[in-house]
Formats: structure tokens, C-alpha cells, sequence
């Protein structure tokens, strides 16, 4: 049997399976906002976490502070980020994202991004999120 066959093969005998793992599969990255505040690299790494688990981070530079937008998300300070990872099959990309803060609390916005797999939008820095 080719391997199509047997995966729908496997799908049907079992459809409660396939949801929880497409449901996993989509799921957005656990976020650790008080670990995000211990450098410029833990914050990126916990932002590229929450957008696409599963790439792997490279390195990240600050384009320019403050954002021309914060503004609109009530941010009392604000930053332009490019992060650079690779996906899974090792491909690079790059991503450009304003993090944003408002006393205790952390925000992100997605500028751009040129990577084939979008980013997750159900990431909790959507939000303010704030430290425990």
C-alpha cells in the first residue's frame, strides 16, 4: 500500500486522533513573558516561539524604536524586530515584528513575513500578556 493510502487509511479508522493532532499541530507556543525580559535574544526566541513553534532560531536585530504605530496599541514603548529562523526542512526566513510594553505587560504585532507556513495568529502576544 503507498504511503497516501495507508495515512487516509489511518485517518478514517481513527478521526478523534486526527483532530486532536491537527489541533496540536496548530496550536500556538507557550509563552514565558518574565523569561522574555532576561535579554534582547530571550524575548525574539519567546516571540518566534508563540508565531511558529516548531522553527528555530538564528538571530534577531533591532530595526529602529520606537514603532511609528505603537500608538495605536496603547504602548507606552515600543520596538521594530528582525528575527531570522529556519523551518523545519531547514529553509531560512525572516520575520519583522513590533514588540510593544505598557508597564509590566508585552504586546507583539507582525510587520512582515516571508516564510511559506504563515504565522499563528492565535499567539497570546496578539494580547497584552503580563508577567506572573
Amino acid at each position: 500500500m503507498d504511503p497516501v493510502s495507508l495515512l487516509v487509511t489511518l485517518m478514517m479508522k481513527n478521526p478523534d486522533a486526527t483532530a486532536a493532532a491537527a489541533n496540536a499541530a496548530l496550536a500556538p507556543g507557550v509563552v514565558d513573558v518574565a523569561r522574555m525580559q532576561g535579554s534582547l535574544v530571550d524575548l525574539s526566541q519567546g516571540i518566534l516561539t508563540c508565531y511558529h513553534r516548531t522553527a528555530r532560531f538564528r538571530q534577531t536585530d533591532i530595526l529602529g524604536s520606537p514603532w511609528d504605530r505603537q500608538w495605536q496599541y496603547g504602548a507606552e514603548q515600543s520596538a521594530v524586530l528582525r528575527i531570522k529562523f529556519t523551518g523545519v526542512t531547514g529553509t531560512p526566513y525572516e520575520m519583522i515584528v513590533a514588540v510593544m510594553g505598557k508597564g509590566n505587560a508585552v504586546r507583539s504585532a507582525v510587520i512582515a513575513e516571508n516564510s511559506i507556513v504563515p504565522y499563528n495568529k492565535r499567539c497570546v502576544l496578539e494580547q497584552w500578556v503580563t508577567s506572573n
